[in-house]
């Protein structure tokens, strides 16, 4: 699970003491569909007591590569500095560098005239931003691998492109470029699992000798499957993500 940093609220100007409280929630959106690699989730702590002025933001909390949804965000604040009189709200937005890709379209009151320290936030895609991609299959697609262990992988001199092919018939091809793995697996769902398969024997000269010792390990280890559009992940049973990768049509 992605570890939670609470933000400190810039109001307090002081230390947050010993009985600090917390105001955390979650950001999601509906779409089934993935952030790209350079996303950043950002949730704004503001205040929005003036109708005539803009909002004030007095803390922001920020999720680097935000991954899969719903995203945890946690903000420490001292009761005693909150003032009752004052309208305090948060909002939610996805960064792309400088493109605007989603933001939370309503306000979300809280701590204040009727708002709570625990809010779910739902992202919207702003107008300039495409339709997902249709999600392809994860069988009978030719995957390239993009990252192992959350390295990129590229395809060397001479050898093969990396990739994975899980055909329908329960069978299964990989390789990073050196020696071809063959096996089963087992589909339920989002679950899968890759059966111990063989491998021609060829000697792999670095790096290819220890990316094909990651991609047998990743292997091993994977039990989910992520499809979104045209990329997809295999995680692994705590939920970390082995390994990327994107479709590749001939």
């Amino acid at each position: 699970m992605r570890p939670i940093f609470l933000a400190l609220l810039v109001l307090l100007g002081a230390p947050v003491p010993a009985v600090a409280e917390t105001l955390t929630g979650t950001v999601t959106y509906l779409q089934r569909m993935m952030l790209p690699p350079a996303a950043e989730v950002e949730i704004s702590f503001q205040d929005v007591s003036r109708a005539d002025a803009p909002a004030q933001v007095l803390a922001t909390y920020r999720i680097p590569e935000p991954g899969a949804p719903p995203y945890r965000f946690a903000f420490a604040y001292d009761p005693a500095r909150i003032d009752p009189a004052r309208s305090y709200t948060l909002m939610a937005r996805v960064l792309e560098g400088d493109r605007l890709l989603m933001i939370t379209d309503t306000a979300y009151p809280v701590l204040t005239r009727g708002g709570g320290t625990e809010l779910e936030m739902i992202l919207k895609m702003v107008n300039d931003t495409p339709p997902p991609m249709p999600d392809v299959d994860f069988i009978n697609t030719y995957w390239k691998i993009l990252t192992l262990g959350g390295t990129p992988v590229e395809v060397q001199d001479n050898a093969r492109e990396p990739h994975v092919i899980l055909r329908s018939d329960g069978s299964y091809n990989a390789t990073v470029g050196c020696n071809m793995i063959r096996g089963g697996y087992e589909l339920d769902g989002p679950s899968v699992r890759f059966l111990p398969g063989a491998a021609t024997m060829m000697a792999c000269p670095p790096p290819l000798d220890a990316l094909e010792r990651s991609l047998g390990e990743m292997l091993e280890a994977a039990s989910e499957h992520r499809v979104s559009g045209e990329q997809m992940e295999l995680l692994g049973p705590e939920g970390e993500i082995l390994a990327t990768f994107q479709a590749v049509y001939f």
